[in-house]
């Protein structure tokens, strides 16, 4: 029951953490746009991928929320079953996974309309953002990024 407990509260600790860290650090994607000068046809495929991201960050948004509430009731019962949170955790995130999977279809498709020079604006752009949120696990090698 210790060792239950002690996951299902590392794991909503880490949810919390990961949350706080990718809303402090949100991507701002009118910078990137303005940079990458966009062809229109280009355009229209970085809105869809922007909007892709987005619906998959508000539904990691509602998922924190329904987490929290399951903790808060479980956590309100006189013997906590620790793990139906666990269960419910892992749920909460297959749902998402097919919301990041369709954001990273449409950026893939999205740097295929990319040229060179704006294909290493990108690159910059994504190390900019990434380094601070993952820079404690280790470097990032984006260059051997390829379309």
């Amino acid at each position: 029951m210790t060792s239950q407990l002690v996951r299902v509260l590392g794991a909503v600790l880490l949810f919390a953490a990961s949350l706080g860290a990718a809303a402090a650090s949100a991507p701002k994607f009118d910078r990137l746009e303005r940079e990458l000068h966009l062809r229109p046809e280009q355009k229209m495929q970085f809105d869809i991928a922007v909007a892709s991201t987005q619906r998959a960050l508000l539904g990691v948004a509602l998922t924190a929320l329904q987490l929290k509430q399951q903790v808060v009731d479980e956590l309100g019962k006189p013997r906590p079953d620790f793990s139906s949170l666990a269960d419910a955790h892992e749920q909460l995130m297959e749902q998402n996974r097919p919301l990041f999977k369709a954001a990273g279809d449409e950026w893939k498709k999205f740097c295929a309309l990319l040229d060179d020079d704006q294909l290493d604006v990108a690159k910059k752009y994504l190390r900019d953002n990434l380094d601070g949120l993952f820079g404690k696990l280790g470097s990032i090698d984006l260059g051997s990024i390829e379309r």
